[in-house]
């Protein structure tokens, strides 16, 4: 196995470093054309983003459909997991406290781009055999670019991305916090085995129940999460204003522990925010997708607020709790206190023991629910290559097989492989998003006209684009 590992990572670790150059270049440059062509909305505007996210809780009343609330918190559900514990405390050992600060600045930009793929896969939505909308980067690449072949693609890595890559990073880094604080022979087994299980309970349960059980989880889960942290925080407020000084001091002149390069800490920041809040990635606008509203332009805005909330909220609460307690760095340089085990023992080092305890229920929950919202992305690309229950059950079986097998391998080597094929992703999704965004850009002016109308609910009607409206068909 350690040979396995070792070929591996050193296959995917050069992979990983051009890739993302690149990626960098999609993520970060197109962020910042699309902010300018939205004329800052996801900052102006996050008053009325904010409202429409959380609005409209109770659920659609065609059972078979997803309401806007719900595709929210699947939404909610798939960002925030590790990523927001374990993620945040990685990129703090591998990128310095600064790296927290490029995470906002990256974040801001990246709702720009999540408000672009979620209007543009609501506007290309299409409904399938279970009665519910599906649609994502597969679906406007092949509707709206008019090529069957780059949707399949799509689809197709897509699946591999996020049903097998982040599902598997969200599966190991729950088994090690659990193991971290139940430690006994076999350990790692009997968590996958549980993992496993209860992935295969609710992914058989179809996405309406997944919206179900999803609404009802994360708003609680975030909740006690942020409340729990905060009380963490105050226990160490002494070493708040250090903490605040250590992200802008890091951010522009990183210390040797953080690699010694600025490049070091904003591309940390950038993997780590991108993998949190999956702005520009598509795997939201999956999930926006399914949505049921009468303009893209309102899905749009909704997942463009929930990047903010993930990162200048949920991470920072996070960053806080590991930076205020002073003695974090000598943890940090302790190899087997990576990811979510740093914060257990930060939070033990707090409060006792029984953090662990906590916390390791706190990942639990949040990669479980990532790991629906990675499932629901992974059946609805499925259905765009081909709509059979067959191949969907299939594609459970194989996602559930992930999940319990992700925790019996190395940490470190299953979030290099998730890296690469996130920075994949993210490069052929943003040059999709930005050959249509004409469109999505159209729809929001549409948005904003009626709403300086006067109108309350803007419905919006295939004819604003003009006689481009090829590949819309739930536009009618």
């Amino acid at each position: 196995m350690a040979d396995i590992i070792q070929v591996l990572t050193d296959v995917f670790n050069p992979i990983n470093k051009y890739v993302w150059y690149v990626a960098f270049v999609f993520l970060i440059g197109l962020g910042l054309y699309f902010t300018y062509r939205l004329k800052f909305m996801q900052i102006l505007k996050v008053d009325e983003t904010s409202k429409l996210a959380l609005t409209n809780i109770n659920a659609d009343d065609d059972k078979k459909k997803v309401s806007s609330f719900e595709a929210f918190c699947i939404g909610m559900g798939a960002r925030i997991g590790v990523g927001n514990i374990a993620g945040v405390a990685n990129a703090i050992i591998l990128g310095g406290p600064g790296a927290i600060f490029w995470m906002w600045i990256f974040a801001i930009i990246g709702s720009a781009s999540s408000f672009m793929e979620s209007v543009l896969a609501q506007l290309y939505k299409e409904k399938k055999e279970d009665g519910g909308y599906h649609g994502g980067p597969a679906y406007y690449a092949s509707k709206g670019l008019k090529s069957r072949k780059l949707g399949i693609v799509l689809a197709a890595l897509t699946i591999i991305a996020f049903g097998v890559g982040f599902v598997g990073v969200q599966a190991t880094n729950c088994a090690a916090a659990l193991s971290n604080a139940f430690q006994f022979e076999h350990n790692d087994i009997v968590f996958g085995l549980i993992i496993a299980a209860a992935a295969a309970i609710v992914f058989f349960g179809g996405v309406k129940k997944i919206g179900k059980f999803t609404a009802k989880v994360v708003p609680l889960m975030a909740l006690a999460w942020f409340f729990f942290a905060i009380i963490i925080i105050c226990m160490n407020f002494s070493g708040v204003s250090l903490a605040v000084e250590l992200i802008f001091q890091n951010a522009f002149q990183p210390e040797s522990f953080a690699g010694g390069a600025i490049g070091t800490v904003i591309m940390n920041g950038l993997k780590r925010g991108v993998f949190s809040n999956e702005a520009g990635l598509g795997s939201v606008a999956n999930i926006a997708a399914t949505a049921n509203v009468k303009h893209p332009a309102k899905q749009g805005m909704i997942q463009s607020f929930g990047v903010l909330v993930d990162t200048l909220v949920v991470c920072t609460i996070t960053a806080f709790a590991i930076l205020s307690f002073t003695g974090w760095q000598t943890l940090a340089k302790n190899p087997d206190f990576a990811g979510s085990v740093l914060v257990q023992e930060v939070m033990r080092a707090t409060i006792g023991d029984s953090a662990v305890y906590i916390l390791a229920a706190f990942i639990l929950v949040f990669a479980f629910t990532s790991m629906v919202g990675y499932y629901t992305m992974s059946e609805s690309n499925m259905r765009f290559i081909k709509d059979d229950e067959k191949l969907i059950n299939v594609v459970r079986v194989v996602i559930i097989i992930v999940a319990f097998a992700s925790c019996l391998i190395d940490v470190l080597l299953m979030e290099l492989i998730s890296d690469t094929f996130m920075a994949a992703m993210g490069a052929v999704n943003m040059c999709v998003v930005l050959l249509l965004s004409p469109k999505a850009i159209a729809i929001y002016k549409d948005w904003r006209k009626q709403k300086n109308e006067g109108i309350e609910e803007p419905v919006f009607h295939k004819d604003v684009l003009g006689g481009d409206t090829d590949g819309i068909t739930e536009w009618d």
